[in-house]
């Protein structure tokens, strides 16, 4: 099932019309509304109206049903659109993992020392 134009959202980064959906875990996934041959997602609309999505990679995925269409995620087609990369690989950035998690105790100026 093609969504309609009442199902679909802009998104917000790149403003394409996008189809959220609820993943298994109940996590939104935003996928593009036109059914792509290489796409890794299998989009349904249950019995309440609630577009559902899962994956299609990996060994233990199911094999897509009749009533499903292969869709491909959002963020792999809108470069825009792509995750941040993780802070440790920000150039320039220093980690301090190696510090002790509590700072070194100063004596309090208003105390005297013995």
């Amino acid at each position: 099932m093609i969504p309609t134009e009442n199902d679909l959202e802009p998104c917000p980064w790149c403003r394409r019309a996008v189809l959220v959906t609820t993943t298994g875990r109940g996590r939104r996934l935003a996928v593009d509304p036109i059914p792509n041959a290489a796409g890794n997602a299998a989009v349904w609309r249950d019995g309440a109206g609630t577009w559902r999505s899962r994956s299609l990679a990996g060994r233990e995925a199911m094999p897509l049903l009749s009533y499903e269409d292969r869709l491909m995620p959002h963020v792999a087609t809108s470069p825009g659109c792509r995750p941040a990369p993780p802070a440790s690989q920000l150039p320039g950035l220093a980690t301090f993992t190696a510090r002790s998690h509590h700072p070194a105790r100063l004596p309090r100026p208003d105390r005297r020392t013995r």
